[in-house]
């Protein structure tokens, strides 16, 4: 690839993440009374009837058999490690960046970076929301209460960043195509599940985070959707008649 091509790539992704940035900040600052008070309702909803499974954690895997106990934690851990940010989510934005390019496909450009700034957006939120809450995590044997700001990664469980990360990368893909949302979808379900197999968060912390994961990929959805038909001669590849747009 050439200095030229390169430089061109970096332009064009430098646009439409500001053009992306823009639409999600305008999105939110409309008046959104129904949407909002929906959103907060479901809230209030859930946090109320999932609080009493916290403790009880059903999604946890407690085999009684050693080995199969030790494949479930590796397990658990590999889908933790791989599953953060900077595993999943960067290997995403490639994936999809790539494809956009062999395929001359602004739909999967303009989805890379919306699933990327999704995915940063809904990050950033949950270390500012968990750092604020303090709540302990599961493994801190302490009285399960938010405490105020904290430092302390003991003190950081509501909510889950790698959940957040994990979801907000995958939401925008699995609006804008169920068939490649779907699988990708999975693997983030999978890395909230391990947050709770290694007794690092509560179920409502990573609830909690799809939630907010999904709040951040409404807006950058609709901005991925309103430029899949346009034409994809803004790459630098030159138009080739014998492939349709998408």
């Amino acid at each position: 690839m050439t200095t030229g091509v390169t430089y061109r790539i970096f332009q064009l992704l430098k646009r439409d993440f500001l053009q992306a940035l823009g639409f999600t900040w305008r999105w939110f600052m409309r008046p959104r009374p129904f949407l909002l008070s929906g959103l907060a309702a479901a809230v209030v909803v859930g946090v109320i009837w999932l609080v009493p499974l916290d403790d009880a954690a059903p999604l946890v895997l407690k085999p009684t058999d050693q080995e199969a106990r030790e494949a479930v934690k590796q397990t658990a851990q590999a889908l933790s490690f791989y599953g953060d940010f900077a595993g999943f989510n960067v290997a995403l934005f490639l994936g999809l960046l790539g494809t956009g390019w062999a395929l001359r496909s602004r739909k999967f450009m303009r989805l890379a970076v919306a699933s990327l700034l999704c995915a940063c957006l809904s990050g950033l939120c949950a270390n500012v929301i968990r750092s604020a809450t303090g709540r302990p995590r599961p493994s801190t044997k302490v009285e399960d209460r938010l405490y105020g700001p904290s430092l302390s990664s003991a003190y950081q469980a509501l909510p889950s960043a790698h959940t957040a990360t994990a979801f907000g990368g995958a939401l925008p893909v699995l609006l804008s195509s169920p068939v490649l949302g779907t699988p990708l979808t999975l693997v983030a379900a999978g890395v909230g599940w391990s947050r709770l197999q290694l007794n690092r968060h509560h179920l409502t912390d990573v609830l909690a985070s799809v939630l907010l994961s999904f709040l951040f990929s409404l807006p950058l959805t609709r901005w991925a959707m309103l430029g899949r038909m346009r034409s994809a001669s803004t790459l630098t590849h030159a138009p080739d008649t014998s492939r349709p747009s998408h």
